[in-house]
């Protein structure tokens, strides 16, 4: 028997009861079958097994995280298999009472753990690890000492204590295949699969005779094309990206429910800003906001109400995806619906494609293009080809970036590729001559991270400067400066890394001895000979 569309969907909100799992046995029911339906299992999971399973006495897995990441499930399903050789903690953030504090609690349970003869398996949050290795009792410095180290240094064993931490195996990631979430966009399959297989395919088909539910079920069908899914995975990607959201197992089942329950079609509700803490990101990237010549053009003759024939033909075909937009009687916002309409199934052959006239309009240059450079560092291996496309980037387009907005302050040397503003000197502006190189010598040595950042290595003139992350905000930021932008109060994550690059520059700058001043419309370049300084003018 399959329940209706609404409540088997019940599943995915935060409210619900199978939001957290419990080794604790309940009763089951007709929602069960819905809830394993989503079950798609993590890398991290795959690592926590092959480890639990080669567990000793004396040794500890500490499964690390956030709330709502997954920690209770992998260990609710990993409990029944290891139950006879392992002790299971799932949630070190309460205490066993209503007396004792939830570090209280940890001291006791490792009291027990250096007691057993079996190995210990905790679920535990980032947070408390923190105020555990702060606030623990003294007879568990060991245990604290280990933690201390992890938290510093990232290892994930230290002797027999093993740290899981979700943020190590993120969900979200630069894959060859373009594939931006593996995790996500099998979640999202299992979900809205066109298929007997999958009992909610089923309950939408039972939902569809019900007129009141015919929006619930054109959003679970949109949810079912994959180029729809492609754009809501690409959507949460640039809000990890660029405005540094963490994405937890909950907080994506949270946003399904949002964008398939709520009252607008799942085009709107994506940018529907104060639905959840997801939505509120991705609204910064509604297509709406788009301001480009074609998307006012479109928007300019439907609110005029002037005769669009491929519109036409285009709306009336929506209605077999049981979205009906009335072009007799149209309703004010709906250029914007239809816009956003036009971006979610820009993969996707609808109708007679009137929608993909506007696929320049929404292509996500930057991304794709953070996308080749990340693959560039991420795996390089010292090719020719390679050095010379890094090399192209940081020459045009990195270092140029950075003098710009380093002399943005100073209109005589803007557009310059090798001065660099140093600050005024009375009425006249000081500069220094600079040279900036991507280091590959130390690039190099360094290990390979994969994260959803790359690492560069820069070169001022002989000296190296310690390797940093490049963040898709601060590689935003750098290709809108070479395009004339001035920086706002939104770019305040990114300024903060570009400020601290130039602010060593500057220094490197000072010590080479070659300064430029410009005063009253001329300029003058020193340098020192046998210790005094040579000026000429210009140069």
């Amino acid at each position: 028997m399959h329940i209706p569309l609404r409540k088997a969907l019940s599943v995915l909100g935060k409210s619900s009861p199978f939001s957290v799992s419990t080794v604790n046995e309940r009763r089951k029911d007709d929602l069960d079958q819905y809830k394993d339906r989503l079950y798609v299992e993590q890398q991290i999971e795959k690592e926590f097994r092959e480890r639990a399973s080669k567990l000793n006495r004396g040794e500890i897995i500490f499964l690390c995280g956030s709330s709502g990441d997954g920690k209770s499930e992998i260990l609710t399903r990993a409990f029944d298999t290891f139950k006879d050789r392992c002790d299971f903690h799932l949630d070190a953030t309460h205490s066993f009472s209503a007396h004792e504090t939830a570090i209280e609690a940890l001291d006791r349970l490792f009291d027990q753990f250096m007691s057993a003869a079996r190995p210990l398996i905790l679920g535990i949050n980032i947070g408390m690890l923190a105020n555990y290795a702060k606030e623990g009792d003294e007879r568990h410095s060991p245990i604290k000492d280990k933690i201390t180290s992890f938290l510093r240094e990232g290892l994930d064993q230290i002797g027999g204590f093993h740290f899981l931490d979700f943020e190590s195996f993120s969900k979200f990631n630069f894959n060859d295949d373009g594939k931006f979430s593996e995790f996500t966009e099998k979640l999202l399959h299992n979900l809205s699969e066109q298929s007997p297989a999958n009992p909610f395919y089923l309950s939408a088909r039972q939902s569809e005779s019900d007129v009141s539910e015919i929006k619930l079920v054109a959003n679970f069908d949109l949810l079912g094309l994959p180029g729809v899914r492609k754009v809501i995975i690409t959507q949460l990607f640039k809000a990890r990206l660029l405005k540094d959201q963490f994405i937890t197992t909950r907080a994506i089942l949270d946003l399904l429910h949002h964008l398939l329950t709520s009252d607008g079609y799942l085009f709107d509700n994506l940018y529907m800003a104060g639905a959840n803490e997801l939505i509120e990101r991705t609204a910064e990237f509604d297509p709406a906001l788009l301001r480009t010549k074609k998307l006012d053009d479109f928007i300019l003759r439907y609110e005029l109400g002037l005769p669009d024939p491929e519109l036409e033909v285009f709306v009336a075909k929506l209605s077999n995806l049981n979205i009906y937009f009335n072009r007799a009687t149209p309703k004010p916002g709906d250029a914007v619906s239809l816009i956003r309409l036009f971006s979610l199934l820009r993969d996707e052959n609808i109708a007679n494609n009137y929608h993909r006239q506007f696929l320049a309009e929404f292509a996500d240059t930057t991304l794709l293009e953070y996308s080749k450079i990340w693959n560039l560092h991420s795996n390089y291996d010292g090719a020719a080809s390679d050095k010379i496309a890094i090399r192209k980037y940081y020459t045009g387009m990195f270092t140029a970036g950075i003098l710009r907005y380093a002399n943005r302050n100073a209109s005589e040397m803007l557009g310059a590729n090798n001065e660099i503003f140093l600050g005024y000197y009375g009425s006249s502006k000081l500069a220094a001559k600079v040279d900036i190189r991507f280091d590959f010598d130390k690039f190099s040595t360094l290990s390979r991270r994969k994260g959803i950042h790359f690492y560069a290595t820069l070169k001022v003139f002989d000296t190296s400067l310690s390797e940093f992350a490049v963040t898709m905000s601060l590689f935003e930021l750098l290709t809108k400066l070479n395009l004339g932008y001035r920086p706002n109060k939104y770019d305040k994550n990114a300024v903060v890394l570009l400020d601290e690059i130039v602010e060593k520059i500057k220094v490197i700058a000072k010590k080479q001895g070659r300064l430029k001043i410009y005063s009253a419309g001329n300029s003058y370049t020193t340098e020192m000979d046998d210790g005094m300084i040579i000026f000429s003018r210009g140069a």
